[in-house]
């Protein structure tokens, strides 16, 4: 069985990142191949973070993501998964269907963007929010969950856009445990 997980990273949220590193160390255990997305680094340097701001940013990283996946051969994989975070959730969302892999792929979506939430009544997968994330207003949260039970793979009390509180390391760290156990989840069950 072919498997392939892709690693969409986020504004300054490297795959060298906590979420992604570890998520991305799950699935490479488990038989997938991994391809790890970079935007270049003004991107991942940019300062802006509303609505208005990020939408150039995001077409932008798409475009350049693109020719990163134009050779890979996703008809052969058995199973696609797309794990992101921040804008990387939307872009993992808009690929899914600029590549033709609706209902081919599923998406593990850490801490979405608003622009996110319009695409979890198509997707197959899970996402993972903190209540206090400066970039996602709580009560999106909450309405999300409501809305999508079965799509809500956890929602963090009190945490940031890292799924971090400040002053609790281990708590951060707990935190990433339980993501990278979800995703150990679904990647047995998909």
């Amino acid at each position: 069985m072919k498997k392939l997980a892709i690693i969409f990273p986020g504004v300054g949220y490297t795959c060298t990142k906590p979420l992604l590193y570890y998520t991305a160390s799950m699935a490479a255990e488990r038989g997938y191949e991994i391809i790890r997305l970079d935007y270049g680094q003004d991107i991942h340097t940019f300062h802006g973070r509303t609505p208005a701001e990020l939408e150039p940013v995001i077409k932008l990283a798409i475009k350049r993501t693109l020719p990163q996946l134009e050779n890979v051969p996703f008809s052969e994989y058995d199973d696609i998964i797309f794990i992101s975070k921040s804008i990387g959730t939307t872009i993992a969302c808009q690929l899914e269907t600029a590549l033709q892999l609706k209902g081919k792929v599923h998406q593990f979506l850490m801490t979405p963007i608003p622009s996110t939430l319009r695409y979890l009544s198509d997707i197959n997968g899970l996402f993972f929010a903190g209540t206090a994330d400066p970039y996602m207003p709580e009560s999106k949260i909450h309405a999300a969950a409501r809305n999508f039970p079965d799509k809500t793979g956890g929602i963090f009390e009190g945490c940031n856009h890292s799924l971090e509180q400040k002053g609790d390391t281990l708590g951060a760290l707990k935190n990433v445990r339980l993501i990278v156990e979800c995703l150990d989840k679904m990647l047995t069950n998909a």
